[in-house]
């Protein structure tokens, strides 16, 4: 699956702590990718974890408890899929792993009510390969 960069503005700042990461994503929603996907919205609750409301493609539907499950192969898979977004992406990993913080993906399919939830903990990302 190929996807378009998006300037974001955290990136670069080195100083940048999360919470103001994650309010600057939230200033650049919604963020409309190529072929359906994108961000609707990025949000810090508490200094526990940070929510991203994500949209898939209604192509995902037939699949959606599958590319969605809880397994450890299923969050590589998401956490390989979703660095494609570049620098800005993965400066807001990086300070969220720094942070000790989680990471709830809320994804949805395009024009469904269907929702499913994924938690990337910070060792989830240490896993990567």
């Amino acid at each position: 699956m190929a996807f378009m960069l998006m300037p974001l503005l955290c990136y670069g700042q080195e100083d940048v702590d999360v919470d103001a990461c994650v309010e600057e994503l939230n200033a650049q929603c919604p963020i409309d990718l190529k072929d359906d996907w994108g961000f609707n919205s990025f949000t810090m609750v508490g200094d526990r974890y940070a929510l991203v409301d994500f949209m898939v493609p209604s192509s995902l539907t037939m699949v959606f408890s599958t590319v969605t499950s809880n397994k450890d192969n299923v969050k590589q898979m998401w956490i390989k899929q979703l660095a494609q977004y570049g620098d800005d992406w993965n400066r807001f990993v990086e300070l969220m792993v720094e942070a000790n913080r989680r990471i709830i993906i809320n994804m949805r399919p395009k024009g469904s009510d269907n929702t499913a939830l994924i938690t990337l903990l910070p060792a989830d990302f240490k896993k990567k390969q």
